[in-house]
């Protein structure tokens, strides 16, 4: 080996070990309660972003095959039949879904996933929340017979016909999809209610593995900033609602206190109960999303002072970090694209 060629693998290995490290900084710097925005920036700074992502994707893969590893040993060697995924709204319950489901084949195991959103009740049948309203977080919003139902059948081997909620009409339909398990099938049952204990009484508790997905920030942004426990998923919010329901920032701020408080009602109770945690957050994210958030939080008016505050507050933390360019912002994994996805609640 020439003298060049090693000097160059030396420098490339070097280049990779920085990486790491600073993903490592981060996570240490947020531990102990330091700014890490300024090391981050610096990163961005150097054209450095799409190597950061990379290395950001491998941390976060193998804390996912780590969990992938023991639902297939608890598959193989305890008959543990269905895995439930839970965490709050934008938590990214559904992309985490997909990719243990990719990882789960590779293992000779068929994951079939069924979405809790689809056993919702049609409308005219929800609980109403204290303010007279529909109550759109409750648990009894869900039909937990149906469901059990269908869950027992699908465990005994049969074909179920499968429901879809129509968001349009507010009520479930039926469209002739159906559902079979097979030997090597394995039940994914997924939704922010999904580890509450009345969902499927009927199955025995070591047929179960419970996962609980939350989102909490990588980088630790300085007390005078003041991102709030939250914010992660309130950002990621207010840049979905805005793609996939045509909805303002404003709109999802004033929705957000309903939101917060059926989550302390009905999914954080039960996160304790999960067999493993996953923390969706990826270090890049706000700067992925930085300049579209940024101009919809301009639109909050003043006339609304509450989430005018608020919006200002959010602003002030995207403004701290630099964004991501349309190059870097390409290196994302395309499966990765949860900032885009139509997630559900």
């Amino acid at each position: 080996m020439s003298d060049i060629t090693a000097s160059a693998e030396q420098q490339e290995k070097s280049h990779h070990i920085s990486l790491e490290e600073f993903c490592g900084d981060i996570r240490r710097m947020e531990s102990q309660g330091q700014d890490g925005i300024s090391l981050f920036n610096e990163v961005i700074s150097k054209g450095l972003a799409p190597d950061l992502i990379a290395e950001d994707e491998v941390q976060h893969s193998r804390r996912l095959e780590r969990i992938t590893t023991e639902i297939t040993r608890r598959f193989r060697q305890e008959d543990m039949r269905v895995v439930l995924v839970a965490g709050p709204s934008c938590s990214g319950k559904t992309t985490t879904s997909r990719f243990l489901n990719h990882m789960l084949r590779d293992n000779g195991i068929q994951p079939c996933v069924v979405s809790l959103d689809n056993y919702f009740l049609n409308l005219d049948q929800r609980p109403l929340d204290p303010n007279g309203g529909i109550d759109y977080e409750s648990f009894y919003g869900l039909d937990v017979k149906q469901l059990g139902r269908d869950v027992a059948s699908l465990l005994a081997g049969d074909q179920v016909s499968m429901p879809t909620y129509d968001y349009v009409k507010g009520e479930r339909t039926y469209r002739g999809n159906t559902l079979k398990l097979e030997s090597n099938s394995l039940l994914f049952l997924e939704g922010l209610h999904a580890l509450n204990p009345l969902l499927v009484p009927n199955i025995d508790e070591e047929k179960k593995f419970r996962l609980f997905v939350t989102a909490q920030a990588t980088i630790y942004y300085g007390e005078k900033v003041g991102l709030e426990e939250h914010d992660n998923r309130l950002l990621r919010r207010i840049y979905r609602d805005y793609n996939s329901r045509g909805a303002s920032a404003l709109q999802t701020l004033q929705w957000w206190p309903g939101v917060l408080r059926g989550e302390n009602l009905w999914i954080l109770p039960f996160a304790s109960h999960a067999d493993a945690w996953f923390n969706t957050s990826m270090v890049f994210e706000f700067s992925a999303i930085k300049s579209r958030v940024t101009q919809l939080l301009r639109e909050v008016p003043e006339s609304e002072p509450t989430e005018y505050k608020i919006a200002q507050r959010l602003m002030a933390i995207l403004d701290r970090i630099a964004p991501l360019t349309q190059n870097d912002f390409a290196a994302i994994v395309p499966k990765r694209r949860f900032l885009l996805s139509n997630e559900g609640k």
